[in-house]
């Protein structure tokens, strides 16, 4: 029960961009050929281009506090 409490603050839960690449590689079949990291309305996004087996380019978007893909 803890846990969960503990996940739901922003402050608390911070993903790496390390992390955050491993993630979206495993979950999407690709590779992050370039990452960068902006803000957008107050919070940290990390921006992964990936590239996939079969030659598509496409861009994924990661919320850095809470690990979500947006």
């Amino acid at each position: 029960m803890a846990r969960a409490a503990r996940a739901g603050s922003p402050a608390q839960v911070r993903l790496s961009m390390a992390q955050a690449v491993r993630m979206v590689e495993q979950r999407f079949k690709a590779r992050v050929v370039r990452a960068e990291t902006r803000k957008d309305g107050g919070r940290t996004v990390y921006v992964l281009r990936l590239l996939d087996k079969s030659g598509r380019v496409f861009t994924v978007r990661v919320d850095a506090a809470s690990g979500q893909i947006l």
